[in-house]
């Protein structure tokens, strides 16, 4: 779909540094990408480290664009972005100062080494599923062809146990801009 509008869900996360600060700069870094405005942010979500157990709480959300970069451009904007913020990648699921990732792109699907979309972890990740379902309840999954609320209620009976999400930051009616120009859109409590 070259040349088209797409609706993008970016999932970010933080367990290093100034998690608030790191995140806050990312997403003003998003929101400047070219070709690109910001639509929606979820409330920021603490939760529990997946895979690597031995790390710190990460900080969590989702953010929706609406973007005319092609997915591939896209991705390579967000690693930069990381690379910008001091991501080093040393272990896979491993601590980072920044983490984004493409969750839905429309209903395209894409399975390529360096991009799959829709990401082949989100339905077995809350700390993705819970924001993205703040944003986009009835969104359908392009290969399940369920909503995200489905595919996030049927994620908790099967995993009780799951680590919940807990909201440390809930959403404004509005992004905006504060007066020494620096883009804040979580403030921490």
């Amino acid at each position: 779909m070259p040349g088209s509008e797409r609706e993008v869900f970016i999932g970010f996360g933080s367990n290093l540094g100034d998690r608030w600060k790191l995140i806050n700069q990312a997403i003003e870094a998003v929101t400047g990408l070219p070709q690109s405005r910001l639509v929606k942010l979820s409330s920021l979500y603490e939760t529990a480290p997946v895979g690597y157990l031995d790390q710190g709480a990460f900080l969590n959300g989702v953010l929706q664009l609406r973007s005319l970069l092609p997915p591939r451009r896209l991705l390579e904007q967000l690693l930069a972005i990381e690379s910008r913020l001091g991501r080093v990648r040393v272990e896979r699921w491993g601590p980072r100062t920044i983490d984004l990732d493409i969750i839905i792109i429309g209903d395209e699907i894409i399975d390529r080494e360096e991009l799959k979309v829709p990401h082949p972890e989100m339905a077995g990740r809350r700390f993705v599923l819970e924001p993205l379902a703040e944003l986009a309840p009835d969104l359908v999954h392009p290969v399940k062809q369920q909503t995200i609320t489905e595919i996030l209620n049927q994620f908790c009976q099967a995993n009780p146990a799951a680590e919940a999400a807990f909201v440390v930051a809930p959403p404004v009616e509005a992004v905006h801009e504060v007066k020494d120009g620096i883009f804040y859109r979580y403030r921490q409590p």
